[in-house]
């Protein structure tokens, strides 16, 4: 276990396809990745972060995960997204804090909606992650809560957020999911949020539309947004298994899409061999920006696919 943080310390803030070559650690030491600024919580966070999910659900035993983990670090991953609900994720993770806790930004989820559950779900990230403290925490699925009750009820979730900042578990405030874009953008306007993780992709886009609907209202508040299922998630969203992710024909384009979003601090991957982990490092590495012909292709088959997905997420509002 780390130090706990003192009060100063504490509220002070947290300190494509097509691409032949992979990189390597030590071409990762040569060229740094690209990093930006996480919205007003000020970390230099790399435009690339590791999701658990597949590490954690796919039966990864614990000596390859660790290995996988050191991989996207070494890389020049400082991002790195778990969730309880990662299968074993938490505890794959241990062993690595155990040794590169500093220099990373670390966040983990929540399901419950009320403050004790909160906290009991907090504590036991906590003793499976081997630390005393995270960076931030999601109220995950946000289209699920009620907002009245998250940020208003004396016992509701806000109320445990805070009460997990006050005992020193937790430094910032997050909302992930993937539906009811409208909640997110409330839940904004408060100004207790300090990070958004949420559903963002070239087909989605025109369906659910987190862009246009949070993007702004985030960039007010200078609240931090991650996007994740730039690639559309797994096929069935079946990550116990290795499907391939929906959008996984336009690998690159996906990818370069939310990261050319005004606001847009990282792309969250789910990665699970060494392989996507070489593949992802090298795309960020070699981002540059849709140009005008290239976006309005990608929009135009963008929309081709939505009508074909339809609302794959659950309800729009």
């Amino acid at each position: 276990m780390e130090r706990r943080l003192n009060r100063r310390q504490f509220l002070g803030g947290a300190a494509g396809v097509g691409v032949a070559v992979l990189p390597t650690a030590s071409y990762a030491a040569e060229t740094p990745m690209h990093t930006r600024t996480l919205g007003r919580i000020g970390f230099k966070n790399s435009i690339l972060g590791l999701g658990m999910a597949p590490i954690g659900m796919m039966g990864s035993s614990r000596a390859e995960a660790e290995r996988l983990v050191d991989e996207a670090l070494d890389l020049g991953v400082n991002y790195v997204d778990v969730a309880p609900n990662y299968s074993d994720a938490e505890a794959k993770l241990a062993p690595v804090l155990k040794r590169r806790r500093d220099g990373l930004f670390l966040v983990t989820k929540v399901e419950a909606q009320r403050k004790d559950g909160i906290l009991g779900q907090i504590r036991n990230s906590l003793k499976l992650l081997g630390v005393d403290h995270v960076d931030a925490v999601h109220l995950h699925n946000l289209g699920d809560f009620d907002l009245k009750e998250v940020f208003e009820d004396e016992n509701g979730g806000m109320a445990g957020l805070r009460e997990a900042r006050r005992l020193g578990y937790v430094r910032y405030f997050g909302i992930s999911g993937h539906l009811k874009p409208w909640k997110f953008t409330e839940a904004i306007k408060t100004g207790q949020v300090d990070l958004v993780m949420s559903a963002m992709n070239f087909v989605d886009r025109h369906t659910y539309n987190f862009e246009e609907k949070v993007l702004p209202e985030a960039r007010k508040h200078g609240t931090a947004v991650v996007a994740m299922k730039v690639l559309g998630g797994a096929v069935k969203m079946d990550y116990g298994r290795p499907n391939p992710a929906m959008l996984a024909d336009h690998y690159e384009s996906a990818i370069r899409y939310p990261l050319g979003l005004d606001g847009i601090s990282a792309v969250v991957l789910g990665l699970k061999n060494s392989e996507e982990i070489r593949k992802a490092a090298a795309t960020v590495r070699a981002y540059k920006p849709l140009s005008a012909a290239e976006r309005e292709a990608l929009m135009a088959r963008g929309k081709e696919l939505a009508a074909q997905w339809g609302p794959h997420f659950g309800p729009v509002v």
